[in-house]
Order: C-alpha cells, then sequence, then structure tokens
C-alpha cells in the first residue's frame, strides 16, 4: 500500500469542502484499494459496490448526472406561473402540465387524431371501402400536414443548407429521411404485430389492418433501400440546382407550388432561388417509386407516420403499445416515469425556452468567468507542452499552436436565445388539449426555421435540443470552436468554491483531452484559404509511432469473456486521456506555483496532487452488465472507464510520484509510452 501524504498544506474548512469531503469519502473512494495496483477501484470502489443496475444494463456518474438534470427541469417546470418570468417559460409549464394532464388526454381520446386523418382524405385502413382514391394526393397531404404543424418530411427533407459559393447565406436543401433497412426477421413480425394492433386500436377491423399494415411495412422496407442505395456518401453533397433546373431534372412534382406551399407564411421562394439536392438518384428512384406504388399504400405509410410522429401525446392505451414493440425489439423495459417522459417532450418542443432559463438558474456570470480562466490556462499549457515535444517538427507545431490558440470556448448565454422565444410568446397552450398545443408549437418552429431563408446565416449550435442541459462537448472544426454544456460548470465537473485541484482535475481533464481533438482534427486553411492536412510526413509517422505504443499498451488489458481490449478502435481516444490529464495537471502545478498551494480536504489523508488524480477518475466511474461490457468494447471508440483511467495513468510518471508507487507496480510499469 502506497502512502498518502499527511503532513503538507493546512484543511479546507469552509461548508462546500466539507461537502465535498464527505461525497468522495462515501460516494466514491474505496480506503481499502490500492491505489498503486489499481487507481480505477480505488477512485470507484465505492461507486461500484453501492451501485444497483435492478433492470438495467449501466449505471454510471454521467447517467446519474443526466437523471438529475432532468430532475432539475421538472422542478422549474413544476413550478408556479409568475409573472416574473419570461413568458415563454410559462408556455413551457403550461405545455409540461398538458403533458401531466392524463385524464384529459384520456377524456380527449382519438378524436383529434381521427380529424387529422380525415383532413388529409382519410386513413384507408380504418375507412375501409369508403376510402376514395380521388379525395386523395399526397402532395397536398404534405401541404396540409404542414399546416396543422405535424411532420410532413416522409419521403424526402426540405431544409435550410449553408450555401457553399455565399456562406452567409442559406439555401433550400432536399434529402432522403432515414429508414433502417436491416431489420431481421424477428423484429419486423413483432413490428408488424405493433402496426396491427394500433390500427385495431384506432377503430380498424383486424383481418383488413394485418393486410394493409404489411404493405405499409414492405413500402417502408423499400423506401429504405433506395436511401441506402442511392444516397450513399451523398448527404453532405452540395448539387446546387436553379428552380428550372430542378424543374426539368424531376418533373413529376410542380416544385415552386410545391415548396411555396411549404415556406408559406414565413417565405417563399422565385425563379431566382437555388435549390440544392443532396441525393439526386434517390429523389429520381423516390418519385419513380411513389408513380408506381398504389395511392391507398401512400395514405396508410403516411397515416401510419403521422400516428407514430404524434404517440407521446395520445391515450395510454396506445402508448403502451410502442413501449410493448421497443421493449421487445431492443430487451430493455422502455416505459419510463410520466414526467420523464413530459420533460423530454416539453424540451423537444421548446428546448431554446428551456436553456434560456437553464443557464439564467445554473451558470452565474462569476463562475462562466472563473472557468474561461482555467479553459484559457490549458488552452495555453497545451501550446507550452507541444513545444517540448520532440516528435513534432517544428512547422507542425506552429501550426498546431496557431489553430489551439485560436480556437473559442463556446459557452451558451442566454442572451442567445431571448429573441427567437419571443416569437413563442403568442402560441396558444391549452392545458387540457396536448396533442393541439403540441401542433401550435411545432408550426410555430417550423415557421422559425424556414423564415431564416432570407437572413444572413447565424448557426448556434445551441438551440438544438439537449446541446444546453446536456452532457456531451461538441468540437466544431469548421468553426474551431469548442461546445461547451451547462452542466459542465456543475456539480463533480466544475465548483467556483471549492479547491482547484479539483476543477483541474475533473472540468481541465476534460476540456485537455478535447483540446487534443483541437489539434488533430482542426481545419488549417493555407494562403488560398482551402482547408488542407497540415500535419507533415515525418510527424505523421512518429504520432503512428506514439499511437502504436499506447494501442499495444491498451491491448495487454483483460477484459472479463473477451479476454484482450480490443485497443485499436479506441487508440485515438486513449491518446486524448492521456494528453487530457497530463496537461490538465501541469496546468495545475503551473497555477499553484502562481497563486500557492491549496489547503487540503478536511477529513481526507491526500494531498492536493493526489485530489487533483482522484477527481480526474471519478466522472469515468460506471457499472456494467457482463453483455454490456461487451457491446461497449465492441462498438465504441472509447475504452471502459476503468482502462481509460488506468492505461492513462499508468503512462504518466507524475502520478506514480504524487501516490508514491514503486517502479514495477501495476500503476508505475517499468515500460511506458511518454508521449505528451
Amino acid at each position: 500500500m502506497s502512502k498518502f501524504n499527511l503532513d503538507g498544506p493546512k484543511e479546507c474548512t469552509s461548508s462546500v469542502c466539507a461537502k465535498t469531503s464527505m461525497e468522495l469519502l462515501v460516494k466514491y473512494i474505496d480506503i481499502k484499494a490500492d491505489p498503486c495496483e489499481d487507481f480505477y477501484r480505488f477512485s470507484c470502489g465505492n461507486f461500484l459496490e453501492n451501485t444497483k443496475l435492478d433492470d438495467r444494463d449501466s449505471r454510471s456518474v454521467t447517467s446519474l448526472l443526466e437523471e438529475d438534470i432532468q430532475t432539475e427541469i421538472k422542478n422549474m417546470l413544476d413550478e408556479p406561473i409568475q409573472t416574473e418570468y419570461p413568458s415563454a417559460f410559462n408556455l413551457a409549464k403550461k405545455f409540461y402540465r398538458a403533458c401531466m394532464n392524463e385524464s384529459a388526454i384520456e377524456a380527449e381520446g382519438l378524436k383529434r387524431m381521427k380529424q387529422i386523418f380525415k383532413q388529409i382524405g382519410g386513413w384507408p385502413t380504418l375507412n375501409g371501402n369508403n376510402w376514395r382514391k380521388d379525395s386523395f394526393d399526397w402532395k397536398d397531404a404534405v401541404h396540409k400536414l404542414r399546416q396543422m404543424g405535424i411532420n410532413f418530411e416522409y419521403f424526402f427533407i426540405l431544409a435550410l443548407q449553408r450555401d457553399r459559393i455565399h456562406p452567409d447565406k442559406y439555401v433550400l436543401n432536399i434529402k432522403s429521411p432515414y429508414y433502417q433497412s436491416q431489420i431481421n426477421n424477428e423484429i419486423k413480425n413483432w413490428y408488424l404485430e405493433y402496426m396491427v394492433d394500433v390500427a385495431v386500436l384506432m377503430g380498424a377491423e383486424r383481418e383488413r389492418a394485418r393486410e394493409e399494415q404489411r404493405q405499409v411495412l414492405e413500402f417502408l422496407l423499400k423506401l429504405a433501400k433506395i436511401s441506402e442505395k442511392n444516397g450513399a456518401n451523398q448527404t453532405q453533397l452540395y448539387n446546387p440546382l436553379s428552380l428550372s433546373e430542378l424543374q426539368y431534372e424531376f418533373s413529376e412534382i410542380r416544385w415552386k407550388e410545391y415548396i411555396n406551399n411549404i415556406l408559406q407564411p414565413v417565405t417563399e421562394i422565385t425563379y431566382d432561388d437555388i435549390i440544392s439536392v443532396s441525393e439526386p438518384l434517390y429523389l429520381k428512384t423516390l418519385l419513380r417509386l411513389l408513380k408506381h406504388t398504389d395511392e391507398r399504400i401512400i395514405a396508410n405509410f403516411m397515416c401510419w407516420h403521422i400516428l407514430q410522429d404524434l404517440v407521446t401525446y395520445l391515450p395510454q392505451k396506445i402508448l403502451s403499445k410502442a413501449y410493448d414493440y421497443v421493449t421487445k425489439a431492443t430487451g430493455k423495459p422502455a416505459e419510463t416515469s410520466r414526467w420523464n417522459m413530459c420533460v423530454t417532450a416539453t424540451e423537444n418542443s421548446l428546448s431554446t425556452v428551456i436553456s434560456e432559463t437553464y443557464i439564467k438558474k445554473y451558470l452565474d456570470d462569476d463562475t462562466r468567468t472563473r472557468a474561461i480562466s482555467m479553459i484559457r490556462n490549458i488552452k495555453y499549457q497545451f501550446r507550452e507542452n507541444l513545444y517540448k515535444l520532440d516528435w513534432l517538427d517544428a512547422k507542425t507545431k506552429d501550426i498546431a499552436s496557431e489553430i489551439l490558440v485560436s480556437s473559442v470556448e463556446d459557452i451558451p448565454n442566454y442572451n442567445d436565445f431571448i429573441e427567437r422565444n419571443r416569437m413563442y410568446e403568442e402560441v396558444e397552450i391549452l392545458e387540457d388539449k396536448l396533442l393541439t398545443s403540441a401542433l401550435n408549437l411545432d408550426y410555430v418552429s417550423t415557421n422559425i426555421q424556414y423564415g431564416k431563408l432570407r437572413q444572413p446565416v447565424r448557426e448556434n449550435f445551441f438551440e438544438t435540443p439537449g446541446s444546453v442541459t446536456g452532457l456531451n462537448i461538441v468540437y466544431s472544426p469548421k468553426e474551431n470552436a469548442l461546445r461547451i454544456p451547462i452542466p459542465f460548470f456543475r456539480g463533480i465537473f466544475y465548483q467556483k468554491n471549492r479547491p482547484e485541484y479539483l476543477n483541474y482535475g475533473a472540468l481541465g481533464a476534460i476540456i485537455a483531452h478535447e483540446m487534443y481533438h483541437i489539434i488533430t482534427q482542426a481545419e488549417y486553411k493555407g494562403l488560398e484559404g482551402e482547408a488542407r492536412s497540415w500535419w507533415s510526413s515525418h510527424t505523421l509517422f512518429n504520432y503512428e509511432t506514439k499511437l502504436q505504443c499506447l494501442s499495444n499498451h491498451y491491448g495487454k488489458f483483460i477484459v472479463k469473456m473477451i479476454e484482450h481490449l480490443n485497443a485499436s478502435n479506441t487508440r485515438d481516444e486513449d491518446m486524448a486521456d492521456l494528453a487530457g490529464m497530463k496537461v490538465a495537471y501541469d496546468t495545475y502545478i503551473s497555477w499553484v506555483q502562481e497563486n500557492g498551494v491549496e489547503p487540503r480536504l478536511s477529513g481526507l489523508n491526500f494531498s492536493p496532487n493526489q485530489l487533483f488524480w482522484i477527481s480526474s477518475a471519478i466522472h469515468h466511474c460506471a457499472k456494467h452488465s457482463d453483455q454490456t461490457l461487451q457491446r461497449y468494447i465492441a462498438n465504441y471508440q472509447l475504452s471502459p472507464g476503468q482502462f481509460r483511467v488506468n492505461g492513462a495513468l499508468q503512462n504518466l510518471d507524475e502520478f506514480a510520484m504524487d501516490f508514491g508507487c514503486p517502479l514495477g507496480a501495476s500503476m508505475n510499469p517499468m515500460q511506458k509510452c511518454r508521449i505528451w
């Protein structure tokens, strides 16, 4: 057992330190484990021991944090409607209440759904022999769905795309939706049974429902196949056509009329507009398929997908069928608590409204300023470390340094959402009419999107649902921007009133990990302004050698039921973990040299440096079933948490020194990959 530092700096006795100390000791650290033999077990032992999987495949520190975030949003939505809140957030509260009002949902029943079907010409499976082919046209149905606030993009998507020629402008883009064709027979049969059962609950005869839903499923699989065959590797293709060229190439649709009926009432296109067709072969094949498919099948297909899009807002007897199918198909319980489902539905419909209030509540200006200072310290330390590396040539160091220093940390600000959220203020939300309220919101959201067509490009990544309140940092090579959600400035990741060794160990290591991706993924634009590779052949060769060293190291890890870890899948992320911990540690040491040694946590006999390493490990704590761990290793580019922690630290002399691990101990091997 290694020796801990019992002497040295004084103890921190603040309430924040006392609470943090207790959480580390009770929730995470297993004091009986030897940190020099298995640091992951030492840092996460109590979490592994006390966490029960119950009917789940896995539980982790991050999954528990996600549950906490959902509870926080629920608590915000549960508060009484108050005039001091932005009126859009009061609408969110009303929408959440409508979703929780199950008695009203049951009372409304399926009446509104049947009205929707009637407005587009009826659902043939329900109407039986009374359905009239001459009352249905799929293009007319698309336009009616759009005006009702219902998803209409079942055959192709009409979205906005940044113009490649004039990047400050938007153009319309036509691309295929995604339907999965690779479905095994068992799941296909389960899905058909689900389709039939729901149609019967809606009022269809079972025999007719089985035959016609089978036809819908066959049509769906045809759509999926032509999408996969003709759309492969073309999803980002920029294929600009004038409206006249679009009409000539795809004459089955009167495009000016079709598109303008979708864009109304916010804008319209003229013959001066450009439309990009990402997958022309898909569109051509699709129009041929629609031409030769019976209208009854197309109408049934559209009605089924309308119902699927709106199933969250329907009575329990329909929703339960959906849950039953998903449970069978995934092998995991799909049904969630009503409040959880309603929080998600509210976020999906009013994500920017939730984001604005969440930022105001959970990120104060002082925390933002302090965190940005830490991030910039890490950035400049990373640059300093780059110049010390002997495997990077001078030119590559200069370019990497330029890219790193010019990168920006993009942290959402509530002011970014105020103008957009005002557009929701006049939406009618009825607490006893959930489906109607959802359609009213979606209609306005679609108007907002298409209303951008004539405006200068102003992309806001944080308008995406979950991007502000989630736990996923995203790096954009094009903008050279690191987009960091709000929860990373709270909880185990960062707190302004606790010692910096905890902040640098947790959030600092994560940020430095992402900065590694900046220098390996950024688009470097030369004098001509075109993105190009900027790593020299000599540096690439050295880099590959370093990666191979790390891959060989991780390949020695033994995994239960699998034997050895497949490190070839994870080596780039393993390299990022190693860089993250090393650079964050170096940054903290520099911070101490400038600001002085910090006090230890009361009740824990660990030095500040040791607490840095503990803090860097605990957000990786996770417990998996054996089967889940197998799937994780087979499908993910990240090593499981135990290897992300131990694998990186085994290659850092600083860790072994801080814990006094003897040379040859598991966490201080004789041979190391010395990279950063």
